[in-house]
């Protein structure tokens, strides 16, 4: 596995509007008068914007001999360059072929026959490394993995641990808009570790791709399973676009014994739940499909697509693989009576880039409105003081 795992450095270009100049000029319209001399030579000098590159560092892994590297999806994210440093030495740039937000996976392509920094030779033309993809549905609770990556830099370090828990959810991780049953590990991850494998001791095979800690615990790291990534490789490595059912609900999983204990309390805010297995709907979010096809807080959940819940992540999975836009039949309890609705889900990461566009327009809309409350409050204040010793 070691020679497969590489750093990844990227680097982003960053350009960003330089403000000075433009409230010297609204201060000087607003006031009638025109800049002097001095002014406009300070004007001129200054940029209309600034540019600058901001670096990152991650790990990857080779997974197959025409040089794709799996990672995640976080460490290229918006990167201008990406280059790849093999523990040969070797070093290459890189492409980003595809990637998926939601899993946090992303494939990039090495470019061998690229130089960096001026330095190439036969070198390029050697084979790379590979590493082996596992089976994740294998794994158990005690068993002993390592993590390797380059975190800090420091290429092909290899961390100890175990496998603390499976099938951790995307919002008991904390990554709330991700849609994985995450591998927890004690295995030691640190910045720079992101992308890189997490590896079967026994085997020495790929079944993890270590992904995020938690803040507030000390020792305690997720990985997104081999075979959650296995199923959109192919894809991205072709530059397609990830499919993610959504259609707007949180739920939870129910059982006869929690039902039983929220009807045994007379003033439960929930009334009366059925006291079957399945997964009750906590809350359908306002303008989604969800609400559109009738669904209501409090339904429970049985069947989705033909196929029976009975947890969740199971109705997770399954909205998360349907079909877009076509009807998703999902059968409900509600009022002690069994009901049929057929929902369209959307999807997820069209969703998602639509709700960071608005919030992006909402965003320059508040700075705009600051901004000119900021001029209009210095042009008030510069006349109250010029009124007070020029009465």
């Amino acid at each position: 596995i070691g020679p497969a795992v590489i750093r990844i450095d990227t680097e982003t270009d960053i350009e960003r509007a330089v403000q000075i100049g433009e409230r010297l000029e609204s201060n000087n319209e607003s006031n009638g008068q025109k800049p002097t001399e001095d002014e406009e030579g300070v004007l001129d000098s200054l940029p209309d914007r600034m540019k600058f590159i901001q670096q990152g560092q991650g790990s990857g892994v080779i997974f197959c001999d025409e040089g794709l590297v799996l990672t995640n999806a976080h460490v290229v994210q918006g990167a201008s360059r990406v280059t790849v440093t093999l523990t040969d030495g070797r070093r290459f740039r890189a492409e980003v072929k595809g990637a998926d937000d939601i899993v946090d996976i992303a494939v990039l392509k090495i470019v061998t026959s690229e130089e960096i920094n001026g330095v190439s030779s036969g070198a390029s033309q050697l084979p790379l490394p590979v590493a082996k993809f596992g089976d994740s549905d294998e794994l158990r609770v005690g068993q002993f993995v390592v993590a390797v990556g380059s975190p800090g830099g420091l290429d092909n370090t290899v961390t100890m641990g175990i496998i603390s828990g499976l099938k951790r959810s995307s919002e008991v991780v904390g990554l709330v808009h991700k849609k994985v049953d995450f591998i927890q590990t004690d295995a030691a991850i640190n910045p720079g570790n992101s992308g890189g494998p997490l590896v079967d001791v026994e085997k020495g095979e790929i079944i993890g791709i270590n992904t995020c800690i938690r803040a507030n615990m000390e020792g305690t790291s997720f990985a997104v399973p081999i075979n959650k990534a296995k199923a959109i490789v192919d894809d991205l490595a072709e530059g397609k676009h990830i499919n993610h059912g959504y259609v707007g609900v949180s739920m939870a999983s129910l059982t006869p014994d929690l039902a039983r204990q929220n009807n045994a309390d007379p003033n439960s805010p929930n009334g009366f739940i059925p006291e079957v297995n399945g997964v009750v709907i906590t809350r359908v979010y306002p303008k989604t499909p969800a609400e559109v096809a009738g669904l209501r807080r409090l339904d429970v959940v049985i069947e989705i697509g033909g196929q029976q819940v009975e947890r969740a992540d199971d109705a997770q999975r399954l909205i998360d693989g349907a079909s877009i836009g076509e009807n998703l039949t999902m059968k409900v309890m509600r009022n002690g009576k069994e009901l049929t609705v057929e929902v369209k889900p959307e999807d997820l990461g069209y969703k998602l880039q639509r709700m960071k566009e608005e919030r992006r327009k909402e965003k320059e809309e508040q700075m705009r409105k600051l901004k000119k409350q900021l001029i209009n409050g210095l042009h008030q204040n510069v006349e109250k003081h010029l009124q007070e010793f020029y009465p």
